[in-house]
């Protein structure tokens, strides 16, 4: 196995996306070790770096990690509080940092532990932990509503980043990446924590953060765009395009907007009824989706069949793809309504996921065509 295959099934088994001891049971002859042992036994087993060990010697070490933490789980409470006072006190082993965190995030979601969990891994060695885990980490901790704007940060300054997200399938740029954390975030502060990117002392960042600013479409992001001097400094195409396609009004096709098939108060309505976490899409595949999967089976409905039933159909497990509903929404809600479509856009983003990344943008592209169709921020947008 390689180092970084190593250590990165070192990081899936914490987060619970691999093979995890967390939850093990204890079998009777284990005897809990006391803090003073999980010290000792960090020590032997931690302050290593990856670098200087080869194949049979990482082998080895990850053995001796499982071991410290089957310790630590057989310790029950006495060996949550023990994690929390190695962690507290740690501040340079950051592979250690990470992976406690991470195994503390599983054990205890109070206040004070998940602001432990944060501090711990905002200065993770991407050189060492997978970026990848570090991303799920951070926004699990952001939907469990933990300021998370340093954490977001770290991941707008890594530079030429490609972060794979192999169970989807996705290779995210550090641009896409940082969208999950920026995007989580309540609005007002994220369009903050930006506009205070823009002036940061490398052009990638300052390129990236006026990227995902003007994919907030706030008031406080249209205003700090229009005023900002650096969109031709700006060397990416993609981001001088999308963020000029925020920045100027474009008029609606009308072809679209003509005879919506759903409602203002349907729209919202459904909006509403949106399943936001795993245990309610699980709910709704029970109920509606099984139903629908029924219609089409009696239909002996073919592909295409289905994607015009999506595409025509009410929104189920997401908005995604259901481009009736879509059009809709951009032509009957109100400005009133834009702050519920934004919400809406904010909670689709439930984990790091393809799924989650096509909700998040095609709420974004309601957002758009509601704000051209209205023309709000007027003052902020070129005409």
């Amino acid at each position: 196995m390689s180092r970084f295959g190593l250590l990165l099934l070192r990081n899936l088994v914490w987060f619970g996306i691999g093979a995890c001891f967390v939850g093990q049971s204890v079998h009777a002859q284990d005897k809990p070790a006391t803090c003073e042992a999980l010290r000792a036994a960090k020590a032997k087993v931690y302050g290593f770096h990856l670098a200087q060990l080869n194949e049979t010697q990482i082998e080895a070490k990850g053995k001796e990690m499982d071991a410290f933490w089957k310790q630590a789980d057989a310790d029950g409470p006495e060996g949550i509080q023990c994690v929390k006072e190695l962690l507290k006190a740690e501040q340079t082993d950051h592979s250690f940092q990470f992976e406690a965190a991470s195994w503390l995030f599983s054990k205890d979601k109070a206040p004070d532990t998940l602001l432990l969990v944060r501090d711990s891994i905002a200065p993770a060695d991407f050189q060492e932990t997978d970026p990848a885990n570090y991303l799920s980490l951070a926004l699990a901790l952001s939907l469990q509503g933990v300021d998370i704007r340093a954490l977001a940060a770290r991941l707008l300054r890594y530079p030429n980043a490609v972060i794979q997200i192999p169970e989807h399938a996705l290779n995210l740029d550090s641009d896409t990446a940082a969208l999950f954390l920026y995007g989580s975030m309540p609005p007002l502060q994220a369009s903050n924590a930006l506009i205070v990117e823009l002036q940061g002392p490398e052009q990638f960042v300052r390129s990236a953060a006026a990227h995902l600013l003007a994919e907030q479409m706030t008031e406080e992001s249209y205003r700090a765009l229009s005023r900002w001097d650096g969109l031709p400094k700006v060397e990416e195409e993609f981001r001088r395009n999308d963020i000029q396609a925020i920045m100027k009004y474009q008029a609606p096709v009308a072809a679209d907007l003509a005879d919506p098939k759903f409602s203002r108060e349907q729209a919202l309505k459904l909006i509403a009824g949106l399943p936001h976490t795993r245990k309610e899409f699980d709910e709704q595949m029970k109920t509606k989706g099984a139903e629908f999967d029924k219609q089409m089976r009696d239909k002996k409905a073919t592909q295409a069949d289905l994607d015009k039933a999506v595409a025509e159909g009410e929104p189920i497990y997401g908005i995604a793809n259901h481009t009736s509903f879509i059009n809709s929404a951009i032509a009957t809600l109100q400005p009133q309504d834009l702050d519920t479509v934004r919400e809406a856009r904010r909670k689709s983003l439930y984990d790091v996921s393809d799924e989650s990344l096509e909700e998040y943008l095609a709420f974004t592209r309601i957002m758009i065509g509601l704000i051209n169709r209205l023309d709000l921020f007027k003052e902020y947008r070129a005409h």
